[in-house]
């Protein structure tokens, strides 16, 4: 992999350091990232939610405020259905958390993914309404290209609000308020609120709620406080595939800091059964790679419902157990996925080494991990890649894309192929019969050497700047921190770290991931630890190398320190 050393103009470094007041690491950071003036940086590390913007700017919310507004009033039967994900769950306690707040008790759902699929079905409809019909229901994180459903739900009675962030592949839902920047607002692009996930519209959902309210005299929402939510909006934020920028990094900046004081029963539980209670600052790693996926886990293998209540409860024992069956079926998922992955890998490596993208489908896939499978394949190989399994004659998967290739562009022009679809360019979920897999990996191949013809430029690896060894330390990664959330159009620093060697035996843990020691020549002492996740090659044993590395703080013995993770490594020159 190239190595891409990032450049900073040293005269706008020094000036915005000495504004500012800040190291001058953090200075060329900013500017890295188009934050070049005073003001926007002061900003930029110091986000308040006075920033947020008129939440009825975002087409057709200040409607469906109006509506809930009312079902309120009139204590109507409201029902909330969203997604099995992350961003789903947590745009889903949110509006349980504020119905419950107005003395309501409104009734959820999630789609039962392997027996029900994606998205807002009617099989899960009739599941969902088999004890009494409502009079509202609230659709979060899926829903734009449901019509045919929601047609349905009309002919019932059901009033609907749809809140989600997917792009369009089908007709426009056109009987019910449907709240979808990317569908409504698209000559808004530039706003900050365009690209936020469903939850960070849920959240904007219920700012307009709260601030209509409070424009008819409703005394009762002025002791509502977003701050409340934040926390939640936040982690779905950071989970999905969203650019953090704009409203979604205000969002998840809030979240992390709410997040870190530990008042949601539910997080405490999930970090002590992840190991890290003892964390003292949540980072966006900890949401996407300790918190996220136990809640995800549920979703792919189970009953999303268990981490609802799990993030609801306020009862301590219930709490720590539904978090460590949580860790339970997490730990399931990941054997799961281990084995795909290692399948996908081979056929990879056998079958199709130098394609553009990879559609690989094996029917006996579980189709609730095969996200995850595309996301490491896609990272591994560079590629976009589907991966696919079958469930109840339907061949159903996810993709992952890699930066500059669009999956929504791609399979729109597979649509003919295709029973059901949607996403955003990133990520894709995706359903066909059997009978047109063939057809399909034709259309998916020819679309993308059509859309592009100069094929997928090679993978470089950005090293934001070089660290000395020894100038790693608490202060160092404080510093970093202010710059959180790390994501999509907002990457976590990778630095390089010049002329280190192992000093003793690299270790295994958990079969699969390595752990070892570094220092500089001659300072055997000042070792440093190194963390390799999912280990290919590693340096040999005093062998001199460069490292690009993240940070990472973790506590042992009640201390906090400071450890590099490993992105990549080559032998010094």
């Amino acid at each position: 992999m190239l190595w891409d050393i990032k450049e900073t103009r040293k005269e706008i470094v020094d000036h915005l350091a000495s504004e500012l007041c800040i190291s001058k690491l953090i200075a060329s950071l900013l500017i890295q990232r188009g934050i070049c003036d005073t003001e926007s940086a002061q900003a930029y590390l110091n986000p308040t939610l006075k920033d947020l913007t008129d939440p009825y700017d975002v087409s057709n919310l200040r409607d469906g405020a109006e509506k809930l507004s009312h079902a309120i009033d009139n204590k109507a039967s409201i029902f909330i259905f969203g997604d099995y994900d992350v961003d789903g769950v947590t745009s889903i306690v949110q509006l349980l958390s504020l119905l419950r707040f107005y003395g309501l008790n409104p009734s959820y759902c999630v789609p039962q993914r392997l027996k029900e699929g994606y998205g807002l079905t009617r099989q899960a409809i009739d599941r969902a309404f088999s004890d009494a019909m409502p009079e509202l229901m609230i659709v979060v994180d899926c829903g734009t290209n449901s019509k045919a459903s929601i047609d349905y739900l009309k002919s019932l009675g059901v009033e609907i609000i749809v809140i989600d962030h997917h792009q369009l592949t089908e007709s426009y839902p056109d009987n019910c308020i449907l709240i979808n920047p990317h569908v409504n607002d698209s000559s808004n692009e530039l706003s900050a609120w365009y690209n936020l996930s469903a939850s960070g519209l849920v959240f904007k959902f219920i700012h307009g709620l709260i601030k209509y309210r409070r424009e008819i005299n409703d005394r009762q929402a002025y002791d509502f406080r977003l701050s409340q939510i934040i926390d939640l909006a936040g982690m779905g934020v950071i989970a999905d595939l969203v650019p953090l920028h704009g409203e979604n990094r205000l969002i998840g900046w809030y979240a992390l800091k709410h997040l870190s004081s530990n008042k949601r029963l539910g997080i405490r539980s999930l970090m002590e059964v992840s190991q890290s209670v003892e964390a003292k600052n949540i980072t966006s790693s900890d949401i996407s790679f300790r918190i996220g996926p136990r809640i995800n886990a549920s979703g792919r293998l189970s009953d999303a419902s268990l981490p609802i209540e799990l993030l609801l409860s306020e009862d301590s024992e219930f709490a720590l157990k539904a978090a460590q069956s949580l860790e339970s079926i997490n730990l399931e998922r990941k054997a799961i996925e281990r084995k795909i992955f290692q399948l996908a890998e081979e056929r990879i490596q056998n079958e199709a080494p130098n394609t553009l993208g990879y559609v690989l489908y094996d029917e006996t896939w579980h189709p609730g991990v095969v996200g995850i499978v595309a996301s490491r394949i896609s990272r591994k190989f560079n590629r976009p890649s589907l991966v696919l399994g079958r469930d109840k004659g339907l061949i159903k998967g996810s993709g992952r894309s890699v930066q500059g290739i669009d999956l929504i562009q791609i399979l729109s022009q597979c649509d003919d192929s295709l029973e059901h679809w949607g996403g955003h360019p990133m990520a894709v979920g995706l359903s066909f019969e059997e009978e047109n897999l063939n057809a399909f990996i034709r259309s998916f191949n020819n679309a993308i050497q059509k859309l592009y013809p100069e094929g997928i430029v090679e993978k470089k690896l950005e090293i934001d700047a070089w660290l000395d060894l020894e100038s790693i330390d608490q202060d160092l990664f404080s510093d970093l921190f202010r710059l959180q959330p790390f994501g999509q159009k907002n990457s976590e620093p990778i630095f390089g770290i010049q002329s280190v060697f192992i000093n003793a035996p690299i270790n295994t843990f958990s079969k699969v991931h390595k752990k070892f020691f570094v220092s500089k020549s001659g300072q055997g002492e000042n070792k440093m630890q190194v963390i390799s996740w999912n280990s290919g090659e590693l340096p040999k044993v005093n062998q001199t190398v460069d490292l690009a590395i993240r940070l990472e703080s973790y506590t042992w013995n009640n201390q906090n320190n400071i450890r590099l993770i490993l992105v990549d490594w080559k032998e010094s020159i």
